[in-house]
């Protein structure tokens, strides 16, 4: 079957992110005998033009969005991105007869919310993979598309037992590695971004609000890291770019598979620098400088909370014990890193604020702290339930429009008061920083110089640029 596959995500803050799910899918449609025309619309100038052009040069028998993300789970600045999809479906109709076929981790999130505003004429939930390749073929020998694992269509859009997610792919490694070369990466790498590559799929744990396990099942499916190494060596030389980043939600667990790929890259010794997503379970001196040594040039910590009592309410995997070790361990292996937290959980109030800024004061300093508040609230979680229990959220609430939890200790003032706190150390930084736009010039001018991780000199600014709080 002839079909246009179209990479939808056009957003660009910090940086625009290349389409590595779509490229995946598109590499499983062509190794299944599927013709696959790809267009990524991620920097495009005019979108719905692209798209116009594109479907009045090929005559195509189905077009295919894959969907990133749904919003930005930005509480103080929400952004759907759901009229950008929209507006795009309404060029497919208006030029082209054929079905409309929907996937991606943002239409996964909350697939029935998709097909009823959009109409389209099928979904594929979660791993696409498998799903994708026989949609196309029954489309094509015109068989019903009823009973393929993981597919959801218009008539059945209201039917719960139609939104599960495709069967996880056992074996990673049998499935054809990501169409790289259908993707332009170097305006992606010039504008801060990077080659995306993934180690793993499945996630364990138990964070209260996250959807990974029920996108990628809560038990771990390990791609063999010579493999990944050669996945690397092979775009690097193809497309000249040097920027990778883990794509994983968590790389370094299991730790005996991070070991093993930084191993992997070290005997190799490709000229590349790459990033990852970390936490701090099992992250210790060993294992930093593996990655140091592998080439690792910054690590993004996803702490959120760091006190006793608000990593229990989130279902944390590690403690403070774990942290301090961690960050710690990338301090003294070189390693720059920063830290994510999360403000708002269940029960927290402004003294675990002050309690986590104070306990990271006694860690090894980072490169930056970026503190937000407001937790974004998905179907299915045990945050909606918490919710629900509490009264803050209907049971029937359509959490396709963008939800979120805030602890009522927290609320009133929030940001104000986030930023004073903030304010107290140069290597924190707001929501209220975020909006200014001397962060927006300086981010502007790392992109401009290649610095490598963005956030390396961010504590300049808070000790410089901003003023400081006692």
């Amino acid at each position: 079957m002839n079909v246009l596959l179209v990479a939808t995500n056009r957003e660009r803050s910090p940086y625009p992110v290349a389409p590595l799910g779509t490229l995946c899918v598109a590499a499983a449609a062509r190794a299944a005998g599927h013709s696959v025309d790809f267009l990524d619309l991620g920097l495009a100038s005019s979108p719905q033009k692209a798209l116009r052009q594109a479907l009045e040069k090929g005559e195509y028998q189905a077009v295919a969005f894959g969907i990133r993300n749904l919003d930005n789970c930005w509480s103080f600045a929400p952004k759907m991105y759901f009229d950008e999809v929209r507006e795009l479906a309404e060029t497919v109709r208006c030029c082209f007869k054929g079905p409309l076929i929907l996937g991606g981790s943002g239409f996964s999130v909350a697939p029935r919310g998709w097909m009823q505003r959009l109409e389209a004429d099928c979904g594929v939930i979660g791993e696409g993979e498998r799903a994708f390749p026989e949609v196309l073929a029954r489309m094509e020998a015109g068989s019903s598309l009823e009973g393929i694992d993981g597919v959801i269509t218009a008539p059945k859009s209201d039917s719960p037992a139609s939104v599960l997610p495709a069967r996880a792919v056992e074996r990673l490694g049998e499935l054809p590695l990501p169409a790289h070369e259908l993707c332009g990466y170097a305006p992606y790498v010039r504008r801060g971004g990077f080659v995306g590559v993934q180690t793993k799929r499945g996630c364990p744990f138990k964070c209260v609000y996250c959807i990974y396990p029920q996108l990628e099942g809560r038990r771990y499916r390990l791609r063999p890291p010579e493999a990944l190494v050669q996945e690397i060596e092979t775009v690097a030389t193809r497309t000249k770019m040097r920027q990778f980043f883990f794509v994983d939600s968590v790389f370094n667990d299991p730790r005996a598979h991070a070991l093993a790929i930084c191993a992997a890259l070290s005997r190799r010794r490709p000229p590349n620098r790459w990033m990852a997503f970390c936490n701090p379970v099992g992250f210790d001196a060993e294992l930093a400088r593996a990655m140091a040594q592998a080439g690792c040039a910054g690590v993004e910590f996803g702490l959120d909370v760091a006190t006793p009592r608000m990593l229990a309410a989130l279902d944390k995997p590690f403690g403070q014990k774990e942290t301090r070790i961690a960050l710690q361990a990338a301090r003294d292996a070189g390693l720059s890193f920063a830290i994510h937290l999360l403000f708002g959980g269940p029960g927290e109030t402004w003294a675990d604020v002050e309690e986590t800024q104070a306990f990271l004061n006694g860690c090894a300093a980072a490169n930056a702290v970026f503190a937000s508040f407001g937790i974004r609230i998905y179907e299915g979680t045990p945050l909606a339930q918490i919710a629900v229990r509490e009264g803050t959220l209907a049971p029937d609430h359509d959490l396709f429009e963008p939800t979120y939890y805030l602890s009522p200790g927290l609320a009133g003032d929030t940001e104000e008061n986030l930023d004073r706190i903030a304010r107290r150390r140069a290597e924190w930084t707001s929501p209220a920083d975020w909006r200014k736009p001397l962060v927006r010039w300086g981010q502007k001018v790392t992109v401009r110089l290649n610095v490598r991780p963005q956030w390396k000199y961010l504590r300049y600014y808070g000790q410089y640029m901003r003023r400081q709080t006692k």
